[in-house]
């Protein structure tokens, strides 16, 4: 019997003039992992809260067909029933905390099921050895950093005992190390208790190779496809599939392990020395000069006497670890905050563009938040006009808010802006960034994406412990990472890093 089956499933949101799920048949059995993958705004949040009652009990709207799980229709048992059932963990985490501390939200949940004290005890001593967070069980949630809490997010679900867990991407808020730790806590209760999973992920290449089956949703609508069928079609993939079809391996590998079957065969010869990666435009004069500048949050070091050239006509990646002091130089730069020593000069106009997309947008529809800009601006969201910016998936947003910071910048300063984009939406982010540099903007980007700064920057930058540990062009930094490098960097080295760029 299937621990949830879809039948004939469609949905369309309040006001809305089109359904954001259309006529889905699916089930997943006890113990399989379906990845779940599509374009920003297919409709893959709105899939996952049909599965523990959200949709529609807690919005409304249309619904039609059936879902069903571990017995239960959706539509006759509220969500807090269901939750006992499906685990659920939200894109960001901590919309579902409660509580300060992470025992007491860990315990939440077991009291509301009026569990006896010795069994809650039991229950989150269990689940705290199961996900690894003992170092963080007296610590307070307003003190982790997102892998933690995303870990933690994850405990509070298992320690329920559902029978499935549902994840909205759990890694887009991550470092590459943080998203690997997260994924590896998903996998063992995998392998370890048989959970059945199903995880909404943009950036596959860490779980393609774990899953049983690939749904991939369009504009509502949901094709269920083996791994490798899914993948060879095309959409959100793993860069060693690209290389894979290009280089006609078969079986495609869905991992590095497999890939270097293949690899092993062909003699790769070492990359040409790249003075600059994808990103690399016309170098012009210097637009921002930081000089030695720090800031702490009260006795925590934040940002420790940076210093750095930006100039325009270049686009610049900053990366390193959650927590090593990214955004807050992306204020510091964009004037958000002050240096509390050393300096910060700008020859231009300075526009930040937070993670949070949600602070930069005010209006009723999107047609007033673009009120006054140019046709060019306003032409990519043409179909978007009439609707209320805070109903436009989270990745929709952070595609307005760039195109009404950046247009008139000449220093454009974002952070995480790949965060919830699919492959398509994020060739256009690289595309536009690129075309602003060629016009004589400076570009910096705050990114935990490697494959798309690859793609993208012609600088990368290393933070860690609020300093720059490296700087210099893609091929040179990223290439001896242990990990900030590409997939293709790791299977064939010799400072290749995308997958078109390798001889074959």
């Amino acid at each position: 019997m299937p621990v949830i089956a879809l039948d004939a499933v469609s949905y369309r949101y309040p006001e809305a003039d089109r359904p954001a799920l259309s006529d889905i048949t699916t089930a997943v059995d006890p113990g399989e992992v379906i990845l779940l993958r599509g374009p920003s705004g297919s409709g893959k949040s709105t899939l996952l809260r049909c599965l523990n009652g959200l949709v529609p009990h807690s919005t409304g709207g249309q619904f039609r067909g059936r879902v069903v799980v571990c017995g239960l229709d959706t539509r006759s048992h509220p969500p807090r029933e269901l939750g006992t059932h499906v685990g659920f963990v939200f894109q960001h985490p901590d919309a579902q905390f409660v509580l300060e501390d992470v025992e007491a939200e860990l315990a939440f949940g077991l009291e509301n099921l009026g569990l006896s004290r010795p069994l809650m005890r039991k229950r989150v001593e269990e689940v705290i050895d199961q996900v690894g967070i003992n170092p963080l069980r007296r610590r307070r949630i307003d003190t982790l950093s997102g892998g933690e809490r995303q870990r933690v997010a994850i405990a509070a679900a298992v320690a329920m005992h559902p029978d499935a867990l549902v994840l909205d991407e759990p890694t887009s808020q991550l470092d590459p190390q943080a998203a690997e730790d997260v994924l590896q806590v998903v996998l063992r209760l995998v392998a370890e208790l048989g959970m059945t999973t199903v995880i909404a992920e943009h950036r596959v290449e860490r779980i393609a190779p774990f899953v049983d089956r690939i749904w991939t949703l369009d504009a509502g609508v949901l094709r269920d496809q083996p791994p490798r069928i899914a993948l060879a079609e095309g959409g959100a993939r793993p860069p060693v599939v690209d290389l894979a079809l290009r280089a006609g391996w078969m079986p495609i590998p869905l991992g590095l392990r497999d890939a270097r079957v293949h690899a092993q065969r062909i003699g790769f010869s070492p990359s040409p020395a790249r003075g600059a990666g994808q990103g690399e435009g016309v170098r012009g004069p210097t637009i921002c000069r930081v000089d030695g500048v720090h800031h702490r949050y009260d006795t925590a070091p934040a940002v420790q006497g940076v210093s750095l050239t930006l100039r325009r006509g270049e686009v610049v990646a900053l990366m390193g670890r959650n927590g090593s002091g990214k955004t807050t130089l992306l204020k510091l730069i964009g004037g958000a905050m002050r240096p509390q020593r050393g300096t910060v000069t700008n020859e231009g106009v300075a526009a930040y563009v937070p993670q949070d997309a949600d602070s930069l947008l005010f209006a009723a529809s999107v047609d007033e938040e673009l009120r006054g800009q140019s046709e060019e601006v306003v032409a990519p969201f043409a179909a978007w006009l009439h609707r209320y910016p805070r109903d436009l998936s989270s990745g929709e947003r952070q595609q307005l808010a760039i195109a009404l910071m950046g247009a008139r910048a000449d220093l454009l300063l974002l952070d995480e802006p790949t965060r919830g984009l699919d492959p398509q939406v994020k060739r256009a982010l690289s595309a536009y960034l690129q075309t602003r540099a060629g016009a004589g903007a400076g570009i910096l980007v705050a990114t935990h994406d490697v494959e798309w700064a690859a793609r993208t920057a012609g600088r990368i930058l290393l933070m860690a412990d609020g300093e720059i540990y490296a700087d210099g062009p893609p091929a040179s930094v990223l290439s001896d990472s242990l990990v900030f490098a590409t997939q293709i960097s790791k299977l064939v080295g010799g400072g290749w890093l995308l997958p078109e760029e390798v001889p074959l």
